[in-house]
């Protein structure tokens, strides 16, 4: 009967009442706090920043308070500026929290230095499609007497080139090729060149 009595008594009930006002109050806080620390209220749309340099990225993210990291270089693009921001994660429009990092990747200064392939002997089509999967482009041709119809030297700008020789991807290197009208084939370091139509 006691306990039945403290527990309809005025100070239980007022003393009850004070309780749950401070429980209510205290889990109040503490969402306000997890929501506030987790930024759950913060919406940044992310922005575009294809073709913009490192400097103007800066810019941009500072002002939404968002950060960069560049994760890699592409393939080189001429048509974009050097350094400049081929793709980015997350895509632009993306919905992201104050303070993500955008992962980009830049347009490096040039194209890759790529190897000369070996070419000494190698048939005109051969050469071709060895020249092409390098990664270079076919100049001019040039004929010099020869017993065979075959490769006896690439030239780069009027220089010689031998197999292992580094020229970035999309250089114009030019054939030497025999006429196959000589009773002997001609040394790689004794090449005579005569300049002949481009024969594509």
């Amino acid at each position: 009967m006691k306990l039945l009595r403290f527990l309809i008594s005025k100070v239980f009930l007022i003393n009850l009442a004070i309780a749950l006002v401070i429980t209510v109050l205290a889990s109040y806080g503490v969402v306000k706090f997890l929501h506030s620390y987790t930024n759950q209220a913060q919406k940044i749309e992310v922005p575009d920043l294809a073709e913009l340099t490192l400097d103007e990225v800066k810019v941009v993210l500072d002002d939404l308070q968002l950060r960069s990291e560049v994760l890699d270089a592409g393939a080189y693009q001429p048509e974009i500026p050097k350094g400049a921001v081929l793709e980015q994660e997350p895509s632009p429009g993306q919905i992201v929290k104050e303070k993500r990092k955008i992962y980009i990747t830049v347009n490096p200064q040039g194209y890759a230095m790529t190897s000369i392939p070996d070419f000494y002997g190698k048939t005109k089509k051969e050469i071709e499609q060895i020249i092409a999967n390098s990664g270079f482009i076919i100049g001019e041709y040039e004929e010099i007497e020869d017993i065979g119809t075959v490769v006896r030297g690439l030239k780069y700008k009027e220089q010689p080139l031998e197999t292992g020789d580094k020229l970035p991807k999309m250089s114009v290197i030019d054939i030497v090729i025999g006429n196959g009208l000589n009773s002997k084939p001609v040394e790689a370091d004794s090449l005579q060149v005569a300049p002949v139509a481009n024969e594509n």
